[in-house]
């Protein structure tokens, strides 16, 4: 179901830090999926 769709609100701060982690052609879903799969990574340690 990744054509589903939803909107998320976030501070104007939020959004600047997301935006300096996105490479060309990301999309804010890559760059929090990327966040996701870190610390989903990171949880057993």
């Amino acid at each position: 179901m990744a054509d589903e769709k939803t909107t998320v609100t976030v501070s104007t701060e939020t959004w600047k830090r997301l935006t300096m982690r996105k490479d060309p052609g990301d999309s804010f879903d890559d760059v929090i999926t990327d966040l996701l799969d870190e610390v989903e990574d990171t949880d057993g340690d």
